[in-house]
């Protein structure tokens, strides 16, 4: 739900940058690819935007072809027996999106919706993902970015996101307590988060040199959602990450009892998302 807000709430934003911003070829065919797409169905919302935008900016019978990329434990099954409907040709790409993914100048528009803060150092991974992209957005391309962020003068510990994982450390440590989990299993776990600032990120587009900024905006879509939503939509972005680690029948017990408390912290998130925004940025190749 927090994906599809945010998405809604760029839409016309986005349109407006591809009829606007976007100099790339048109004559012919065009790939695009969202990066971290999970399995759906905000992916395909987010394609469906970018397409009638494009259909927007030009006449041309433009065939399109869509990827879908995300780690390779992603369900990818589950992504592809949901696809709606459509007007392009579908792939999936499984890889770390750090890294190369497609040929030179593969790509015209490339979108990323809250999976860049998944970050173990921000400007050494965020600096490697910018510079996979530059080789692979042709010229006059177009990169949209919506990263979880944090306002200026708040430490992370302030922010709403803070609240949500001390809800989950507070699972995880219960379970270890009852024996559940054993304390090296509970030592030996990482989640690599950082939810940047505005200019953390600005500082490393400019210092990669291959994008420029064409539109930057803090956003906060999220004022009425409610802590047991959050906890389902952390949910889906992470037990990947717990059931590797912890097993699966662990992983339903630490979101099982996150639900479960969701309600007692309900007034202090909603207090924190007013300080928490969103990051939306437009990025067009060089």
């Amino acid at each position: 739900m927090m994906q599809k807000d945010s998405a809604n709430l760029v839409k016309e934003m986005i349109h407006e940058a591809i009829i606007d911003k976007l100099d790339a070829d048109l004559s012919s065919s065009v790939s695009l690819v969202d990066l971290g797409c999970s399995v759906g169905p905000n992916t395909f919302l987010a394609v469906q935007n970018m397409i009638e935008a494009l259909q927007t900016k030009t006449s041309a019978s433009l065939e399109f072809e869509v990827f879908f990329n995300d780690h390779a434990a992603n369900d990818f099954n589950k992504l592809f027996a949901s696809l709606p409907q459509r007007k392009y040709h579908a792939a999936a790409v499984p890889g770390s999106f750090h890294g190369r993914l497609f040929s030179r100048g593969r790509i015209t528009l490339a979108y990323s919706c809250f999976t860049l803060h998944y970050l173990s150092k921000f400007k050494r991974d965020l600096r490697a993902f910018l510079s996979a992209r530059g080789e692979e957005i042709v010229k006059g391309g177009l990169m949209f970015l919506i990263i979880p962020g944090l306002a200026e003068g708040l430490t992370h510990s302030q922010s709403s996101y803070a609240v949500i994982f001390r809800l989950l450390e507070s699972s995880v440590l219960e379970l270890a307590n009852e024996g559940v989990i054993g304390k090296g299993e509970v030592d030996g776990f990482n989640l690599a988060f950082y939810f940047p600032r505005k200019g953390e990120v600005r500082e490393v587009i400019e210092e990669d040199g291959c994008f420029s900024v064409e539109r930057a905006e803090m956003i906060n879509p999220r004022s009425n959602i409610r802590a047991r939503v959050i906890v389902g939509h952390l949910r889906a972005g992470m037990e990947g990450s717990f059931t590797e680690h912890f097993g699966e029948s662990v992983m339903e017990k630490v979101f099982g009892r996150a639900l479960d408390k969701a309600d007692e912290v309900s007034d202090l998130l909603e207090a924190s998302l007013r300080d928490s925004p969103q990051l939306f940025y437009v990025l067009k190749r060089k």
